[in-house]
């Protein structure tokens, strides 16, 4: 998968970006908002990224991806794409580097993201999760267009605020 904007590139995330991911999986708001993976060493984030990619290459165009800026040529973010087992449709996702947020990255790549999963996948909806404490988060997805429908647990144990993008 590879995708474009006039500041973005998403394309499939690679072994070779072990180290920006083991900064953006230390960052303290991924730590706080998303999760913390446990992953100390860039060696660690190699084996986990390797994984990952195992496990997206079964997923036919779904999985995590890489954001890159086009002006650094740098890996700035995650954008992701997936269908859970309990989702009718499938989610999106993001997340960026500390430094890099406040200049309209996310909104970007999750636009991107929203798009290629209308064209590919041909669905009529996709959905979004956050942390009901991650005000940023609620904030840029009400802005793109999400609408929040609930409180739901999607991952571990606790409920997230679920919102869904309709085409």
């Amino acid at each position: 998968m590879f995708i474009e904007s006039e500041r973005l590139i998403i394309r499939e995330a690679k072994v070779t970006d072990a180290s920006f991911y083991f900064e953006l999986f230390n960052d303290p708001d991924w730590v706080k908002y998303i999760s913390d993976k446990g992953l100390k060493t860039i060696e660690e984030t190699t084996v986990y990224l390797q994984d990952i990619l195992l496990k997206n290459a079964k997923l036919n165009g779904l999985g995590f991806f890489t954001v890159i800026s086009k002006e650094s040529n740098k890996a700035i973010g995650l954008s992701s794409a997936l269908q859970r087992e309990k989702l009718e449709f499938i989610d999106v996702g993001y997340g960026l580097l500390s430094k890099e947020r406040g200049k309209g990255y996310a909104a970007e790549a999750t636009r991107l993201i929203i798009e290629y999963v209308r064209e590919t996948f041909k669905q009529e909806k996709v959905y979004a999760f956050t942390m009901p404490k991650n005000e940023p988060s609620k904030k840029l997805l009400i802005n793109l267009g999400f609408k929040f429908i609930g409180m739901q647990v999607v991952f571990e144990n606790e409920e997230d605020c679920v919102y869904e993008y309709k085409f």
